[in-house]
């Protein structure tokens, strides 16, 4: 152990789709024993933001690398999204067509780990040396990967840790213990969006993942490492319900617009669409992003159908309430996005911008409206204060919006469209409908989802706990990449560059 290390090793948990409120109403009601244990006796807050959108990749993603989308030739996650289209303006030498990148599919999955670009490091490339260890982490660049054995059963992720504190032997030749393993259970996911966040079933498997964790624990104690490792646990995003359900394929085949065939290159448009939507719209070709102009007076690819105003078109899908997307000459570090809002009783639409500039941690944004604040900041004291006219960074966008809905919202929405991989047009529901619409079909009708921009989507549990060298508190707030920097700071190891979190120790 270095001098200014804390721990000799980590154990980071990642859960899938588990809200603040929930996990924490679970442990006040008793149910997870050893969650508590380890919240209790270190570091816990129920008021941790996650990126937005709030969707698994890249939320995931972003935690293990401590950084969020940018524009990743020079800074920043290449990865957007959970489904993207890969396209750069200007376009590539590449004679291919941009394909479509939906890490739902198995054979795009484990891609994650060349995709999230050189500009940004995981948690196990940012240590200098040490044994590392993937169990069922996806996003597992510069560790040993070991996948569950039943990737329908949560057991496996556990014990594949217990095995390498165990007998370190059967994963790494020096049969020294891991530095830093990562654990992801993606199961809590699946079962919220079949069943939802209220089933019986999906509480069980948290509590299933308590027990496992307790077992782990018991394992750290025996072989004598317990005192010594740090065990945090940490989610991507929480959840919600949506009002209604709508299928939008004879909406847009009405419309005369084409979903987009990455194998022939034709079609008019590429959409991924829960409660909120990304579009891609077809440009000078499909390898450009289109104008603001291009979008206003599109052609479609439809028989007989005249020239249609995409903004409008969209506007016309039921319940949209938001609607962003880039200025045409946007530069990677000074910017404009447009932000459109419609009162769903009034009708009435508003119009304002967030602008941004410089790269990573010194990005500054502000923010403007026609005179009426459309997030509620202007209702909250705190919040109010940063609606100076004034660009302000992450860390003051945190402070003053962790309390409330739309938290970091500012900060987020430009880091996603300096992305060349970013869509065109977002535009949200904020979850009253649901369309469960990918690439041109409606792949189901389950109201059940977590990419708003809302708390129920935003706040999620961060604890750190395990060695008695953890201090005990409790954080008022916090953002899921500071975890890296903090785990980094209590094996005494700096974080790369291109980590945005900060460690909360500091």
């Amino acid at each position: 152990m270095s001098r200014s290390a804390k721990v000799n090793q980590v154990i980071l948990i990642i859960l899938d789709a588990v809200r603040a409120e929930h996990l924490f109403g679970l442990i006040n009601e008793g149910k997870l024993p050893n969650i508590t244990q380890i919240a209790e006796n270190g570091i816990k807050c129920s008021n941790c933001i996650t990126s937005y959108p709030a969707i698994t990749f890249p939320c995931y993603g972003n935690i293990v690398t401590g950084s969020y989308s940018g524009y990743f030739p020079k800074e920043g996650n290449a990865v957007p999204l959970y489904h993207w289209l890969n396209r750069m303006d200007p376009p590539s030498t590449s004679k291919k067509f941009p394909f479509i990148r939906n890490y739902g599919k198995r054979n795009d999955l484990l891609k994650i780990n060349k995709d999230i670009g050189n500009n940004v490091k995981t948690i196990f490339e940012q240590a200098p040396d040490g044994n590392m260890l993937s169990s069922t982490s996806f996003l597992f660049r510069g560790a040993y990967f070991r996948l569950a054995s039943h990737f329908f059963n949560i057991e496996p992720i556990f014990k594949n840790i217990e095995v390498a504190f165990k007998n370190p032997g059967f994963y790494f030749s020096n049969k020294e213990v891991s530095l830093i393993t990562v654990g992801y259970v993606p199961h809590t996911d699946g079962i919220m969006h079949k069943l939802g966040f209220d089933h019986p079933n999906y509480i069980n498997l948290i509590v299933e993942c308590d027990k496992y964790l307790g077992s782990l624990m018991n394992t750290l104690k025996t072989t004598g490492y317990y005192d010594d490792t740090a065990v945090a646990i940490v989610t991507d995003h929480g959840n919600y319900k949506a009002e209604k359900n709508v299928d939008l394929e004879p909406f847009f085949q009405q419309k005369g617009l084409i979903p987009y065939i990455p194998d022939k290159g034709i079609g008019d448009f590429d959409c991924n669409f829960g409660s909120v939507g990304f579009f891609n719209i077809r440009g000078d070709t499909w390898h450009h992003h289109p104008t603001i102009q291009q979008m206003q007076k599109f052609k479609p690819s439809g028989i007989g159908k005249q020239n249609l105003n995409i903004f409008e078109v969209l506007w016309e899908i039921p319940g949209v309430k938001f609607m962003y997307y880039r200025e045409d000459d946007n530069k990677p570090e000074k910017g404009i996005i447009h932000i459109e809002f419609q009162d769903q009783n009034s009708g009435k639409r508003r119009n304002g911008t967030i602008e941004y500039q410089g790269f990573g941690k010194e990005q500054k944004t502000r923010y403007t409206s026609d005179g009426n604040d459309f997030y509620g900041y202007n209702e909250n004291e705190k919040s109010a204060r940063i609606l100076d006219n004034k660009f302000h960074t992450i860390e003051e966008w945190l402070e003053a919006t962790n309390h409330i809905n739309f938290p970091m919202i500012i900060d987020q929405i430009p880091r996603y469209f300096k992305n060349p991989r970013s869509c065109d047009i977002i535009i949200s529901t904020l979850g009253d409908y649901s369309f469960n619409y990918e690439h041109g079909k409606t792949v189901g009708f389950s109201p059940y989802s977590h990419d708003n921009g809302l708390r129920e989507s935003m706040i999620v549990p961060f604890i750190i706990g395990g060695s008695p060298e953890i201090p005990q508190m409790e954080l008022k707030y916090c953002k899921t990449t500071d975890m890296v920097p903090t785990l980094l700071n209590l094996l005494g190891i700096k974080p790369h560059s291109s980590v945005i979190g900060k460690s909360i120790l500091n």
